[in-house]
């Protein structure tokens, strides 16, 4: 069954993360390597960056590449699986320390926007197809779940050197999300997204324009 359009604000919000973004200056990034410049992109393309944060990104970026050849060397032409994350946590130290905390949350929402989505899509459809749920219900832990997914993701990245503060910060959104699903839907979903609970029938006349 083929699903409508939902919470178009909430999408279109995620959707100008991108659509804000700037394409890069290239004459402040004239003298670094193709690649680099490259790697700058990568960001720039979720986030609007000014001059002066493309440059410190990029000059970050080389001696991250400088990190990870000599690495390489090291380990005689390999990079290891502990060798990989050091230059992925290089790779995040440099993004954080140019962004600040808006642009990093803007950031990390378009890097995991995607896969968020379908993590939603995915849980909606499984619920929808073992409780004969509505499609509008559909809508409702679709949204929910995608909510969860993205902003689990933003946190745990934003927040990595503060797991329990990062996990308390989680359940509260969770909590906030699946109440949500009860609140418009009258169904109670378990946190997993394994689970569906008819708390009340499903009236649509009690929906309040957000």
């Amino acid at each position: 069954m083929a699903k409508p359009n939902i919470f178009v604000a909430t999408l279109f919000l995620l959707a100008g993360a991108s659509l804000s973004a700037q394409t890069l200056d290239v004459d402040a990034l004239g003298s670094y390597h193709p690649s680099t410049i490259r790697e700058v992109f990568a960001v720039s393309r979720y986030v609007k960056l000014d001059a002066a944060q493309q440059q410190a990104l990029a000059s970050a970026f080389e001696r991250e590449d400088s990190a990870c050849v000599a690495r390489i060397k090291a380990d005689g032409g390999i990079l290891s699986v502990k060798g990989s994350r050091e230059v992925q946590k290089m790779h995040d130290r440099a993004i954080s320390g140019v962004l600040d905390r808006e642009q990093l949350e803007q950031y990390y929402r378009g890097v995991f926007d995607k896969e968020a989505d379908a993590e939603g899509i995915a849980v909606a459809n499984r619920l929808q197809k073992k409780y004969a749920l509505t499609d509008q219900n559909w809508k409702f832990i679709r949204i929910a779940f995608y909510k969860i997914g993205l902003e689990s993701r933003v946190i745990n990245k934003i927040m990595a050197d503060q797991p329990a503060k990062a996990k308390k910060k989680i359940e509260a959104l969770r909590s906030e999300m699946l109440a949500s699903i009860e609140a418009k839907g009258g169904i109670r979903v378990n946190p997993e997204g394994t689970k569906v609970t008819v708390v009340k029938p499903f009236d649509p006349n009690a929906l309040h324009k957000e």
